[in-house]
């Protein structure tokens, strides 16, 4: 909030003065110079202090557990370092399950699991952490807004066995992945001392003091401008390595990007740039701008509860092969991005290289409606219904605050108009897409786009996919169902090893894209300008600052 007053007394002037120039000192960035004066004359050294940029609209406005933790690029940033969890995931290549409050699990059954806690770890204000907190964390927190209700963590019972252990049944069983991911990722830890007298009404908890047990603790908050953390000293892993985090909020990506320049910042907050803001750094003393295969993946979806020709499988099919993919990749990402087939990153183990792909062909396309009857009998450009005569002429609503999306849909709707099917696309505020979207029955658009950071083996993703009328209601935007799919999923969930899991993980890729509810377009990289002169040693796990990624903060080190 901004606010002018004017008639200020010349000393209250001075001292506001005198603050301001303060606090720009204190979050200037990332570099540190110079050290202080301790008390008695000796020199004391400045606190390495790593700081990222977000801008306004990836900020935090409040530290309660609302899902902003969850889907805001700051919140989801600012939990997993201030709080811990059962296990954490971790860095590329391997992206393996590192124990975290947990030391080690096991289960018979897949379905109940027991959980050792390390012992003697505390919560930033002494308390120490127990089996009870991640009881309470299960029987309570999860429930108190349904972003954080995980099928593997929707429980049937759960037992404290002892201060350090616990056991609890879930509702399905669980496979993890062979056994390679347990329940419980992507779940804070909380402390039930504080929690437990507020539990009726956690999301509107205000939370000022955000005491978790994570490798950093909050040092201060100011909504829309930062969030300060320090590092926890008695965290049980290793590290960290600097002394401060500062989360900087910044009023446009501009503004943010020329802080990266100045070196008021070491970093980008949340997946990078993209790739025109790239082109400025290149050359520049200080800075480095490292690439890699992006978390996002972009997709059509269809709404096959509209009752219109997008149900006809020939449509779908045919769109899919005339939509140039590799131009978009060009014009939209600079050709930072691949092809993609699939929720499943190419790279992945349970990547099936052997789905349907539908490439450019223009021909094909053509092809494929003239074989399904569809032909322009009144001359216009436009392909004709040969059931009701009606034009192929598509709603297509897509996202205003993405840029990005606006771009590929016009290409799409390019791509379509040579084969005879025109997409009206509509710029919608985001807030109003979405509720189109994740209301499919309510018919508001045909074809549109999302995109979503799917992860390795984040069996979540699944979800947009799992049968409307069998349980995908509020995920499903292409109200897509199919038995055969979910079967494959349930049996997906709970496999019981890794070979088990890749088995169903191809036949649900094969099944979508023999079904196309959803089209698969390109996988745009992540690209990261970072700072050399404060800190080393960012890492990489699809990007090096994202929701499957605090490992930079944790890892980094001063520069020598």
């Amino acid at each position: 909030m901004r606010t002018t007053k004017h008639g200020l007394h010349r000393g209250l002037l001075i001292a506001l003065t005198l603050f301001v120039v303060l606090s720009m000192a204190v979050f200037a960035g990332g570099q540190q110079e110079g050290a202080g004066q301790a008390e008695g004359g000796a020199e004391q050294a400045e606190p390495v202090r790593m700081t990222a940029g977000f801008t306004q609209e990836e900020s935090l406005e409040t530290l309660s557990p609302t899902d902003a933790w969850q889907y805001g690029e700051m919140g989801c940033m600012f939990w997993p370092l201030v709080y811990d969890q059962l296990w954490i995931m971790g860095p590329g290549p391997d992206y393996e399950a590192i124990p975290a409050l947990a030391k080690s699990w096991e289960t018979e059954d897949n379905q109940t699991w027991t959980f050792h806690l390390r012992e003697g770890v505390e919560f930033h204000d002494g308390e120490e952490v127990t089996a009870e907190d991640v009881e309470f964390t299960l029987e309570y927190f999860v429930h108190s807004d349904p972003v954080w209700e995980y099928q593997e963590v929707m429980t049937t019972d759960i037992q404290v066995i002892d201060k350090y252990t616990i056991q609890f049944t879930l509702e399905e069983p669980h496979g993890g992945a062979g056994g390679k991911y347990p329940p419980g990722f992507w779940t804070p830890i909380v402390p039930k001392h504080i929690f437990e007298p507020v539990k009726d009404s956690i999301p509107s908890y205000p939370n000022e003091e955000a005491i978790g047990s994570g490798p950093f603790q909050l040092k201060e908050f100011k909504s829309g401008e930062f969030v300060w953390l320090e590092k926890n000293e008695d965290w049980w892993g290793e590290g960290p390595y600097v002394d401060e985090v500062v989360f900087r909020m910044f009023g446009s990506e501009d503004a943010r990007d020329m802080a990266l320049k100045r070196g008021d910042i070491d970093m980008i907050g949340y997946a990078g740039v993209d790739p025109v803001s790239a082109k400025q750094f290149e050359g520049l003393d200080n800075i480095e701008i490292l690439t890699a295969g992006g978390l996002q993946i972009p997709w059509v979806t269809f709404n096959l509860h509209n009752d219109t020709p997008i149900q006809d499988l020939a449509v779908r099919q045919a769109i899919m092969y005339a939509i140039n993919k590799q131009r978009i990749a060009d014009i939209v990402y600079l050709g930072y991005a691949e092809r993609v087939y699939g929720f499943i990153y190419p790279e992945m183990s349970e990547f099936n290289p052997n789905v349907k792909r539908y490439n450019y062909d223009v021909d094909k396309a053509k092809e494929v409606l003239a074989g399904a009857g569809y032909t322009d009998t009144d001359g216009n450009g436009v392909l004709n219904d040969p059931e009701t005569g009606e034009d192929l002429e598509f709603e297509g609503p897509i996202n205003s605050q993405k840029t990005y999306m606006i771009k590929t849909m016009r290409l799409i709707s390019e791509d379509l108009a040579e084969i005879g099917i025109k997409i009206n696309v509509k710029p919608t505020d985001q807030s109003t897409l979405l509720d189109y979207l994740y209301d499919p029955v309510s018919d508001n658009y045909t074809i549109s786009l999302i995109d979503e950071e799917p992860g390795p083996y984040a069996d979540w993703v699944w979800e947009f996919a799992r049968s409307y009328e069998n349980g995908g209601e509020g995920w499903n935007t292409a109200y897509y169902n199919s038995e055969e799919f979910d079967s494959h999923l349930k049996a997906l969930l709970s496999a019981d090893t890794l070979e088990e899991r890749k088995e169903h993980s191809y036949a649900m890729q094969r099944i979508l894209s023999e079904d196309l509810p959803f089209g698969f377009l390109v996988r745009p990289e992540a690209i990261d300008p970072v700072r050399t002169d404060n800190v080393t040693g960012y890492v990489e796990a699809m990007g090096i600052s994202n929701w499957i990624n605090p490992w930079s903060y944790i890892k980094a080190k001063p520069v020598e």
